[in-house]
């Protein structure tokens, strides 16, 4: 009853010619004599985007029931489906396209009008600008990249897509080819790459990218910004063999000892430390040996970190992990190399916790010595409750805050004890 007295308003209120052009009077779906795009642009302001040079075919053609529903949707602005999926059903070669190992972020969560517009574009491809244009609202980072004093060529004509496909690749970064056949490309003049690399066969087994930013850089090179000292000053015999050796460029001794010649206090303290971090034993796992940005660091701290310690996958957004703590830095809370806790971590959780959490819990529940978790013996610290990587809960809680968390240690509490 309630579903008749609907119709009869909608009966009432809307002019019965419209009702017709909307096919509510047909009996197998819309009406083929309305025309659709007289029909919407009574109401909707298309008129600039279906003028535009670059026309998506269905608006060009006034199909707009191809995408949207006229009277209800599931979904935003009458969508007869997702827009990833609905864009799919038509561009049928996509499909195969995008079932690769790296997918780019707006392909993945279906986001196609990010790049481009669903009616109608002025540039090339049905997009919003010119490809360079529409990379860079999104990798603001870019701007950076550009006031830098060197420019990869490709990089500073603006021409992304030489180097990365805009849906998917076979290889990280969105890249066309492995890095190496990639640069390979360009770079193939034996006779400068040769006597650069002191005769070592980079086209065949150098990894470009331990050395040299694919974008920008303040050095000559498109080195980062820190280099090892012995590579700074070209005495690479320091510690590789000569290219006439044996085995071309092998280093003279093992990575640990060849490291403790000149960093011999770090390598003491990895030694030495209670709790000793076991990846540091090859110093090679973290550090670029000629070059790289902070405390030569392979890779920014947290992809240096991750590639061992990515418990549960929580690089992945899986609910519940954290690759960090608000925004911190691994070596905040733990030690690169070794320290004198468990878990690395560099001082008391109590300390550490509390250089910024200082208010919390200080008249609250006892912790310290004199307070110890009945789970363990040990005494009550921050991480007793709250977990910082791994905490389905809110407020980085083990367990449910209300009841269940307090009955682990209290369980003199429960019902019927």
């Amino acid at each position: 009853m309630k579903h008749l007295s609907f119709l009869v308003v909608l009966a009432v209120c809307l002019p019965t010619a419209l009702m017709a052009q909307h096919g509510l009077m047909a009996q197998n779906g819309l009406d083929p004599s309305v025309n659709e795009i007289e029909v919407c642009l009574e109401c909707h302001d298309l008129a600039a985007e279906l003028a535009a040079p670059i026309a998506h075919p269905p608006a060009q053609e006034g199909d707009c029931s191809a995408c949207h529903n006229p009277h209800a949707s599931r979904f935003s602005a009458l969508l007869r489906e997702r827009p990833g999926p609905l864009c799919l059903s038509c561009h049928e070669d996509m499909v195969a396209e995008i079932d690769q190992a790296s997918v780019h972020l707006p392909v993945t969560e279906g986001r196609c009008a990010d790049c481009h517009p669903p009616h109608g574009a002025e540039h090339k491809k049905l997009l919003h600008a010119e490809k360079n244009e529409v990379c860079l609202s999104c990798h603001i980072e870019v701007e950076e990249w550009q006031q830098m004093e060197v420019l990869h060529n490709p990089f500073e004509r603006g021409k992304c897509s030489i180097c990365h496909d805009p849906h998917a690749a076979p290889f990280p970064a969105l890249a066309h080819r492995d890095v190496q056949r990639m640069c390979v490309m360009c770079h193939r003049n034996e006779e400068k790459m040769g006597p650069a690399h002191q005769g070592y066969p980079v086209a065949e087994r150098g990894d470009c990218l331990s050395c040299h930013d694919p974008h920008a850089s303040g050095r000559a090179g498109l080195f980062p910004p820190q280099l090892h000292l012995p590579f700074k000053e070209g005495a690479c015999d320091d510690c590789h063999a000569p290219a006439d050796a044996q085995e071309p460029f092998a280093l003279v001794v093992e990575v640990r000892e060849l490291c403790s010649d000149c960093h011999e206090g770090v390598v003491a303290e990895v030694q030495n430390a209670p709790f000793a971090h076991l990846g540091a034993g090859d110093c090679s796992e973290c550090h670029n040996s000629h070059m790289g940005d902070e405390h030569l660091l392979a890779a920014d701290i947290e992809t240096v970190c991750l590639k061992c310690h990515d418990p549960g996958g929580a690089s992945s957004g899986e609910p519940g992990r954290y690759l960090s703590h608000g925004g911190m830095e691994c070596t905040d809370c733990h030690g690169a190399h070794g320290a004198g806790r468990p878990s690395l971590l560099v001082e008391d959780p109590l300390k550490s916790c509390g250089d910024c959490h200082s208010q919390e819990h200080s008249i609250a529940h006892p912790m310290g010595e004199d307070s110890r978790d009945p789970r363990n013996g040990q005494p009550m610290d921050c991480l007793s409750c709250h977990g910082i990587h791994d905490a389905p809960y809110e407020d980085y809680m083990h367990k449910a805050g209300d009841r269940e968390l307090c009955l682990s240690c209290h369980k003199e509490m429960e019902r019927g004890s």
